[in-house]
């Protein structure tokens, strides 16, 4: 628990500030602007569902009711009452996405309404889009840390290429954070104490400077937990731990009526031993020179995990060898899987309004850094040790403009321009070491850097026919260039290359809605979405083998939708049936037998379904929240697919499902919030998430399909009129294991590793609002 020291001095800093705040309780001030209250420093409690909502999924501030999409909404406090302190949790209580991690942190997989990108080379993007307070993050690890000053997370389902930024094909995430408060003094603090030794403190504090002019808002996190995985030949013992703090300061300037200013700054960084996977099945037979230590023979000398089981290949009935226990969760690893991660950035936004008219400009400059140690083998063999070394810097900048009306006229739009650059470079160092002699061998050792130049104009227009009809359409044009040049070091399996591909595309949405009423919205909806060609960083191939780059993937998507509110607002339901087809959409796999990354176009896939998002509040105490996905996904043709994990050659996966698509899920919930007394409140939150079995790779291998899953998470807080809160909770009550992904361990013809979830965690929170 490294870690663990600095976070009294985040407590005191926090008790300070709360000590302060008390002298300003009493000071008149203004109530503050749409957003600028803190998560967590309003009144304790789940969110009321039933309140209008104000999303901003078409780029400006309107009621959830009257966006003719489907949306899913979590507030700050509806995060803060489940324990969700990341975007990868956030799937938890939102049925439509799942979000995958693997072999490192910062990487993952955004999957919406089944349809998501799984690829782990940075050349390429993911098919979701992430956005936070207007910027779009290039890749999932700059938008995987730890979250702060949330107001609320948008889940925009299905394409959002006409309005969002950049390679929204298949959805989109888009999170606003608080704004400063202009007038009062806010302040949130929290510690948390849980299972796995976890140390968790948080802090935000909202500082006026000029009263209704100018505002500064600070907020820090560290999050410090042990591993879940015991690994006996480690100096810690255990892998899979977290280590993470983040920092971000906001300054809001109001000079005139007219004019409004954001800046902000953040800064993250990671430093997580992590990430073990834990073997499956580990096959007799011989493997192919030089990956021969993957196998039973290679593995002389080496502890077994788990107690075992002897069987056959799920890739294979040819392949004997023995099973093992992954749910155990124990390695016998013997070197360090750790990555180290920032992610930082600067932003400006300014709003202002010109008669009629609202311009609105945003400008941002990131970079993210990650170096990587995996112990490959997973074993602590005699023989030998594979490290994999990856590392990461990239660089990016983007620049949009906008101008829009205000709402309520005959016409309404907006329209803008965005620009988008990028450069990247990742290098691919893998070691094996051999034990005997004392010898390393390089198998690969490349870097790849590439050069992404982007550019859109695009525009958006709403005919209010009469008071009840409404017709929408919008363009966007995009202009894209990439370019990659990767090296290798002499004397390894790296292979050189370069590649320099142009993208253009044209995509459009056309929606017609019928307001019947104030309480009621009905829509079709038709969009278009695109993402662009992706460039190979990792060629581990020949490029006469296997190709340097892959096409767009573009998707059509129609969606009927209905909104309702009724009982006096106590009752919201959102229905929606949708059927999308992606076409050439790019997907990645695990070549085991060359243990290298293939990434291709699969020729077309299908994704349909319906989606019912209900609140009811039957009584102002308890509200019951009920959020269903059915999801029929297909690929319509996808010849020449990867064989399953461990074999070789190929398959033909036309008609099968594919990967993180279950056909149920269901996220069901309960909140409390119940008065005691005058000074003390009661609030509890229940949920739970159901998913029906669903393949976790892109070759749908048996041997990695979850079964269906119920995980249960709860908390329970006594929140006192002073601000103080004192929280119990917990997630994965019931225990549940399944897999995140897997692969076929390199070269072992028939050898499978897996990814396993977290086990149950829980804990103590301690909080201050003011």
């Amino acid at each position: 628990m490294a870690r663990a020291a600095s976070i009294p001095s985040l407590t005191a800093i926090a008790l300070i500030l709360a000590a302060a705040s008390a002298h300003a309780q009493d000071r008149p001030g203004t109530a503050p602007p749409s957003g600028g209250q803190a998560p967590g420093t309003d009144a304790a409690g789940p969110a009321d569902g039933t309140t209008d909502i104000i999303v901003t999924a078409q780029r400006r501030s309107e009621s959830l009711l009257q966006v003719p999409a489907s949306v899913g909404v979590l507030t700050g406090a509806q995060l803060e009452a489940a324990k969700i302190t990341s975007l990868a949790s956030v799937q938890d209580l939102s049925p439509s996405l799942l979000v995958t991690q693997s072999s490192n942190p910062s990487a993952g997989v955004f999957t919406v309404r089944g349809i998501g990108t799984a690829v782990t080379d940075r050349g390429f993007e993911q098919s979701v889009g992430v956005y936070i307070d207007g910027v779009f993050r290039g890749r999932p690890g700059a938008a995987l840390q730890d979250l702060l000053d949330i107001e609320r997370v948008e889940i925009l389902r299905g394409p959002q290429s006409t309005l969002f930024g950049r390679n929204n094909a298949a959805g989109a995430i888009n999170i606003s954070t608080a704004l400063p408060d202009l007038n009062e003094l806010r302040v949130g603090a929290e510690a948390t104490y849980g299972n796995y030794d976890t140390v968790q403190a948080r802090l935000s504090a909202s500082i006026p400077i000029v009263s209704d002019t100018l505002a500064l808002r600070v907020s820090a996190a560290e999050n410090y937990r042990d591993g879940f995985i015991k690994a006996p030949n480690l100096p810690r013992g255990n892998v899979n731990g977290r280590d993470r703090q983040s920092f971000r300061a906001q300054l809001y300037w109001t000079p005139g009526d007219t004019t409004r200013i954001r800046l902000i700054g953040d800064y993250s960084q990671i430093n997580d031993r992590c990430c073990a996977y834990q073997q499956l099945f580990v096959a007799d037979e011989a493997a192919t020179p030089p990956f021969q230590f993957n196998v039973r023979g290679g593995l002389l000398g080496s502890t077994p995990p788990t107690p075992g089981t002897r069987g056959t290949s799920p890739s294979s009935a040819a392949i004997t060898g023995t099973f093992y226990r992954p749910f155990d969760r124990v390695t016998t690893q013997d070197n360090r899987s750790v990555e180290k991660a920032t992610d930082k950035g600067v932003s400006a936004q300014i709003d202002q309004d010109a008669g009629a008219l609202t311009f609105t400009l945003i400008g941002a400059t990131r970079r993210f850094e990650s170096n990587i140690d995996l112990d490959v083998d997973g074993s602590n063999s005699a023989v030998v040790n594979l490290q994999s070394k990856p590392s990461t810097d990239i660089k990016e900048n983007s620049v949009e403009l906008r101008v829009q009306n205000r709402p309520g006229g005959a016409i309404e739009f907006i329209a803008g321009a965005y620009y988008f650059d990028q450069v990247i470079e990742d290098r691919n160092l893998l070691l094996a070491t051999i034990k005997p002699i004392a010898t390393t061998i390089t198998f690969f050792n490349s870097i790849g850097r590439g050069k992404t130049r982007s550019g859109a104009a695009f525009g958006q227009m709403t005919a209010n026919i009469t008071d009840q009809l409404r017709v929408t359409g919008g363009l966007r044009y995009l202009k894209e260039s990439k370019d990659t040049v990767v090296t290798v070091a002499p004397g390894t399996f790296s292979f050189a290359g370069s590649d320099s591909r142009d993208d253009d595309a044209l995509m459009g949405t056309g929606i017609v809605a019928y307001q019947p009423s104030s309480n009621v919205n009905l829509y079709l909806r038709y969009a278009r979405g695109f993402k662009s060609g992706g460039t190979n960083l990792l060629l581990t191939l020949p490029t006469t083998i296997a190709s340097p780059s892959v096409e767009p993937e573009t998707t059509d998507a129609y969606e009927a939708g209905l909104k309702l509110r009724a009982l006096d607002g106590r009752l919201s339901t959102n229905l929606a049936v949708y059927s999308q087809t992606v076409r050439d959409q790019q997907v990645q796999s695990f070549n085991t037998a060359t243990a290298s990354f293939v990434t291709l176009n699969a020729a077309k896939v299908r994704s349909r379904g319906f989606e019912a998002d209900v609140t009811f509040r039957p009584v102002r105490p308890i509200t019951f929240t009920g959020n269903v996905s059915y999801l029929d996904a297909e690929y319509l043709s996808f010849p020449g697919a990867p064989a399953p994990a461990g074999g070789t050659g190929t398959q033909n996966l036309t008609g099968r499902t594919p990967a993180n698509a279950p056909r149920w899920t269901l996220v069901a919930g309960i909140g409390l919030d119940q008065p005691l007394n005058d000074g003390v409140r009661l609030i509890g939150n229940v949920n739970l998430r159901h998913a029906t079995g669903y393949y976790t790779d892109v070759q749908l291998s048996e041997a990695f399909r979850n079964p269906t899953t119920n995980v249960l998470n709860a908390s329970v807080e006594l929140a006192l009129s002073s601000g103080l809160g004192l929280q119990v909770w917990g997630r994965n009550l019931t225990k549940e294991n399944y897999y995140l992904t897997g692969i076929g361990t390199a070269g072992g013809n028939g050898s499978l590793s897996v990814f396993v979830n977290e086990p149950r965690v829980y804990g103590l929170t301690l909080r201050y609002r003011h």
